[in-house]
Parts: structure tokens; C-alpha cells; sequence
């Protein structure tokens, strides 16, 4: 039993010098040292350390409202509406050959605002690739000797379309 004591004694005198030593050094954030936390909660310590939650940067101003609702302030990128007239020019010169890219860039919107004003127009979309006639251009040259390369140089799109559409034809391997 004795033995037994001394031991205990032993660990007892050991945990006090551990958490004197502790308490004595300088071990930087314990945060870190002793606990995970949470992602939630290292987000919400991450905010609180920016600024976020102080009251002083939120605006004191209350927004500006009229009958239709809240006024916005400042455009941060200024719109580009389209007339009818130039929807209409719009869907004229896709239906001439354009692509939505080069339209984007012609009135100077995005992309998806192209895409949107054909669909409202009901324009058929033409799908990615060859049509039937460049697709039988392909495989002639092709089997003329030229390079993909220089097929799609010729055609005037992508290597990877001019592939598609000979992989199409049973011309080359899927693989």
C-alpha cells in the first residue's frame, strides 16, 4: 500500500509542475494548441477579428425607398439594354451565321443575355459542330491526307469539332 501512495504522490507532483510549467510559459494562441474548432466557429472568429460584426461600418444611412421599393445607390456594372430594334438585329445576324460569342462582343453584352433574348425570340439554336455538309468536307480531306489541323484551319473551328464530327462518320475510333 505504501507503494501505491507513492506513486499517486509521484503523478500528483508531476501534474502540479505540468500545469505550473503552463502556466509560467508563453505558448502562443491555445487556441490552437488545445481545441478544434468548428468551421462555423472559425468562420465566426475569422469575421470577428476583420471587423465584420462592429457597428460602425455598417451603414447609419437608412436606405432610400419609393413605392416600387428600395432605390439603388450605385450601379457597381452599368447595364446594357437592348432596344427591339436591336433584339431584332440581334436574331437577324445570329440567323446569318453568328455566333453567340461574337454577338456578345458586337452589343456589347454577356453571353447568356444573347442566349436569353433568342430563346424569348424563339429562335431555333444551331448545335456545336458540323453541319452535313462540312462534316462530308471533313472526311474528304481527311481522307485526302490532311492533318486535323489543317481541316479545322479550312473550316474555319476547333480541332475537337473537326474530330467529333470524323469519329461521327466512323472515320476514327471513339477511343
Amino acid at each position: 500500500p505504501s507503494a501505491v501512495n507513492t506513486s499517486d504522490n509521484k503523478k500528483a507532483l508531476s501534474r502540479d509542475k505540468f500545469v505550473n510549467y503552463v502556466a509560467t510559459q508563453d505558448m502562443g494562441s491555445r487556441r490552437s494548441t488545445f481545441s478544434n474548432l468548428s468551421p462555423k466557429l472559425n468562420a465566426l472568429v475569422s469575421r470577428w477579428k476583420r471587423g465584420v460584426y462592429r457597428a460602425h461600418q455598417r451603414g447609419d444611412i437608412t436606405p432610400i425607398r419609393d413605392d416600387r421599393g428600395p432605390v439603388v445607390r450605385e450601379i457597381a456594372i452599368p447595364q446594357t439594354f437592348l432596344k427591339e430594334t436591336e433584339v431584332d438585329r440581334l436574331v437577324d445576324d445570329y440567323l446569318a451565321g453568328f455566333t453567340v460569342r461574337a454577338l456578345a462582343q458586337k452589343y456589347e453584352i454577356h453571353r447568356g443575355t444573347v442566349s436569353k433574348h433568342l430563346t424569348r425570340r424563339g429562335v431555333v439554336r444551331r448545335t456545336p459542330g458540323l453541319d452535313i455538309d462540312d462534316a462530308a468536307e471533313a472526311v474528304q480531306l481527311h481522307r485526302g491526307g490532311s492533318s486535323m489541323r489543317a481541316i479545322s484551319r479550312t473550316l474555319g473551328v476547333d480541332r475537337k469539332v473537326v474530330r467529333a464530327s470524323l469519329v461521327r462518320a466512323g472515320i476514327l475510333s471513339a477511343a
